[in-house]
């Protein structure tokens, strides 16, 4: 722990400093962050890490398919809560249909189960273990021990909006290929309001939800609760979330903000029954009960900004059999921590950013059988990670003229269990006004969670003289090159091209014999993705936006068998996003959007093989593993009115239809032998509801 401590404490003095040598120099505070010298892409221009506009709940509408590029060369993409709401997302899945390279698998209408479901650009298919940052608040929420994202965990309707990184960026967060931080939502505007919800629809599925909030002085809250549930399309498959939620601020100075964020859900999701047999599954039903806290000191300088955040996440999964010899399982995740980051301008062009996580995790996995009466306990090795990071850059030009952006970044990964990394970053950015092109290379690491030790620690300890310090995690080396324009008022458009080389793939010991350090680490197995993403937003005239975006992706994965093969699970070959917004009349709007999806195969990379023989081979994958192709519609019209007589503002009533056209599409099946079924979504369902703000 040593070398830990001496990394936090470098950079709690790095930070303080910083702010220190803002306040020295800047005694105004910056109410108007468009004061620093950095840029907006959705002002036609760039920013790091930086949002647009901020409502009253949360991020300003804009367009999923359309990636904000930073200073640093590296590009993000924004679901707004506009976007959620037109959506009509029940989950944090359905609020991805429109985010290019991003696609899920589930088989309920509401809710997640077990295994991996969340998959950016070919990864996230692996288990165990985790491929993808789940954050909330800028902080970790998952199932982090055996990496699901846990859907059930995320209540939508505390969403401000949704921030997603489809690759590696270590000046932005750490480990993993990709990174999902959903916006808590929090009152910015003086005023008091109150909104009320409420949907119905097919399937007997029903959602309410309430807020209030205030602010006044130098004090904000807001405080909100859901219910969703539903009784499922097709047999056991019914699903249900309450969530709780509190955000309130205090404003200390003109220049430091405290911030208190709580959030509490219960969920319950049922497995449908096999599509093969008609048989009920194992498990039968997946329960999720999660508590998030964080607390957040923030400054705002004119040369400086950032925020210093403690947290404590604590989760329940339960994996529930009640069929004879089946067994309930319980996981328990507690993961704390604090992280902290800052941004110094400390003179013209610049930006440095700098900061560090500091995580600790605490995990168990319980398992009883029913009939029997034995319980087996995983106590898993609290596992601690310190991880500083710094990143610059400089422009050179003038924001409306001609401009060149060079960044480089470097993180460090001190981790007490698993073994140390360092992984760098570098950016370009050369434009003229509107116009950018980009290109940005960045190594990222994968650790694994100790789920990977299972097996020598169900009630046993670790072999005397084991060393899981010589356990590396994967690295992935990210390539990209991208062109961006922007036309003021009218539209833009965005084309990027990226490689991904994976190497050092992680190997679980779940049965076999015990093996040495050498077996969790596939010194062949590699895997290489390239792609070419084109997006963009079009608004032909005042009252109508349009977005469309497309996916191309090709991979090559190879084993320790030597077999080259040319598909992963959820990559697909082909994929396409496109919207609408129609306002017309005065009060009425249309809007919609379109999915679709080619060559998707189901299938879970598997991590686990024997110690005695052991390998790292890619599933190969074949016609019946294949899903039909995702081609769904879906509309919504909505009435807006104020109501003076009642202090209603921004109110509307709304009737959806998604999958207008009825069409058959899956995201999950179940195969035996060469046969195989689906777990079908939907059909044409109808949701109806109102929205009222007083």
């Amino acid at each position: 722990m040593a070398r830990q401590g001496i990394l936090l404490l470098w950079c709690i003095f790095f930070l303080a400093g910083g702010s220190c040598l803002a306040a020295e120099e800047n005694t105004e505070a910056a109410d108007d962050m468009s004061s620093n010298p950095v840029w907006s892409m959705t002002q036609g221009s760039l920013n790091a890490f930086t949002l647009p506009e901020v409502t009253v709940y949360g991020v300003a509408d804009q367009a999923p398919v359309l990636p904000v590029t930073t200073s640093f060369g590296t590009q993000f993409n924004v679901v707004t809560e506009e976007q959620i709401r037109l959506q009509g997302a029940l989950d944090f899945y359905d609020a991805l249909r429109n985010v290019p390279g991003v696609m899920f698998q589930k088989k309920n209408i509401l809710g997640g189960q077990t295994s991996s479901s969340l998959y950016i650009r070919g990864r996230g298919a692996s288990h165990p273990s985790p491929d993808l940052n789940i954050l909330f608040d800028d902080v970790p929420r998952s199932g982090v021990l055996y990496g699901q994202a846990l859907a059930d965990g995320i209540p939508v309707y505390a969403l401000g909006g949704m921030e997603l990184y489809k690759y590696p960026q270590p000046s932005r967060f750490g480990s993993g290929y990709g990174m999902i931080n959903f916006i808590p939502k929090y009152m910015t505007e003086p005023g008091t309001e109150l909104k009320i919800g409420m949907e119905g629809g097919s399937y007997g599925t029903f959602a309410e939800n309430i807020g209030i909030g205030m602010k006044e002085g130098k004090g904000d809250i807001y405080a909100a609760q859901s219910h969703v549930r539903t009784d499922g399309h097709v047999a056991h498959s019914a699903a249900d979330q309450t969530s709780y939620y509190l955000n309130t601020g205090y404003q200390l100075t003109d220049t430091w903000s405290l911030r208190l964020m709580a959030n509490h859900v219960d969920a319950s999701t049922e497995a449908p029954n096999s599509p093969l047999t008609g048989a009920p599954m194992y498990p039968e039903r997946f329960d999720t009960e999660t508590t998030l806290v964080t607390l957040s000191l923030a400054n705002s300088y004119k040369k400086a900004s950032g925020y210093i955040k403690g947290y404590y996440n604590n989760t329940n999964f339960y994996l529930i059999g009640e069929n004879s010899g089946t067994a309930t399982s319980k996981q328990s995740n507690d993961l704390y921590g604090l992280r902290a980051r800052e941004t110094f301008w400390l003179w013209k062009g610049s930006e440095i950013v700098a900061g560090f996580d500091l995580d600790r995790m605490n995990l168990e996995n319980r398992q009883s059988f029913h009939t029997t009466g034995k319980e087996t306990v995983w106590d898993f090795p609290d596992i601690t990670v310190v991880s500083p990071y710094v990143a610059i850059s400089q422009q050179f030009g003038s924001d409306d003229g001609f401009h060149i952006i060079p960044s480089a970044g470097l993180r460090h990964y001190a981790n007490n269990t698993f073994a140390d990394k360092t992984t760098p970053q570098a950016g370009l950015v050369v434009g003229y006004g509107n116009t950018n092109l980009h290109a940005n290379y960045a190594r990222g690491v994968n650790y694994p969670s100790p789920v990977v030790l299972q097996n020598f620690l169900g009630n046993k300890r670790l072999p005397s003289g084991f060393d899981t310090e010589k356990i590396k995690p994967e690295v992935v080396d990210h390539y990209e090159v991208g062109l961006s324009h922007v036309e003021e008022g009218l539209g833009s458009i965005n084309a990027t091209v990226f490689y991904d080389d994976g190497k050092d793939r992680l190997r679980a010991y779940m049965w076999g014999a015990a093996p040495d350090e050498t077996f969790f680490n596939s010194s062949t197995a590699r895997y290489k993705i390239r792609g070419l993403e084109l997006s963009g937003t079009l608004t032909p005239m005042q009252s109508l936006d349009l977005f469309a975006g497309a996916t191309w992706m090709r991979v090559k994965a190879r084993g320790d068998d030597g077999v080259e093969r040319d598909r992963m699970p959820y990559t697909p070959s082909f994929a396409f996003q496109a919207g609408f917004k129609w306002r017309f009349l005065e009060h009425f709007q249309l809007s919609g959007d379109y999915q679709y999806l080619r060559d998707i195969y189901a299938a879970t990379s598997a991590r686990t093989s024997n110690p005695s023989n052991p390998s790292s081979n890619f599933a190969e994958l074949t016609d019946t593993d294949r899903l039909p192709n995702v081609n769904v519609v879906n509309l919504r019209l909505d009435y807006e009115f104020d109501y003076e007589p009642w202090q209603i503002r921004d109110g509307r009533i709304f009737l959806a239809i998604d999958n207008v056209f009825d069409a058959d599409y899956a995201y999950a099946l179940e195969k035996s032998g060469t046969q195989k079924a689906c777990y079908f979504m939907p059909g044409r369902t109808v949701m109806a509801g109102f929205e009222l703000t007083f």
